[in-house]
């Protein structure tokens, strides 16, 4: 049954089809059209920038932590800094170390130890000590 309305429609379709007259339809160039493709390539230049903010992000990111590491690692490698508990944080080159020491000679030999690791510009030093 379903076999016999089948021919059926493809012969309706293909008349409909051959009756309906063929109009050519024209793109028109508009200001809009325009404005909307220079918004499509804003939007494509405006994500190729965000990702590569996020790269230098996280590439900023994984130095700071390496510069953070091996700052710590130097002061537990030494037999004068490794008593003390010493909080290190670091941003692009600049650390800033906290904690609290026995002496101001104290501190700024912590501040001599940091300020050799490779990659420190600068130190920020916020040690401690107890007032006599």
């Amino acid at each position: 049954m379903i076999t016999k309305k089948l021919p059926i429609l493809a012969v309706a379709t293909a008349v409909t089809l051959s009756v309906l007259p063929t109009t050519p339809v024209f793109c028109q160039d508009s200001a809009a059209g325009h404005e909307s493709g220079q918004a499509i390539k804003g939007a494509g230049s405006e994500t190729g920038e965000a990702i590569k903010h996020a790269y230098r992000g996280t590439a900023d990111q994984r130095s700071d932590a390496a510069l953070t590491t091996k700052v710590k690692s130097a002061l537990l490698s030494d037999k004068r800094t490794r008593k003390y508990s010493i909080h290190v944080e670091s941003d692009q080159g600049k650390v800033a170390i906290s904690g609290a020491v026995n002496s101001p000679s104290e501190a700024g030999y912590v501040q001599t130890v940091v300020a050799a690791v490779s990659g420190v510009r600068e130190v920020d030093n916020r040690l401690t000590w107890p007032m006599s």
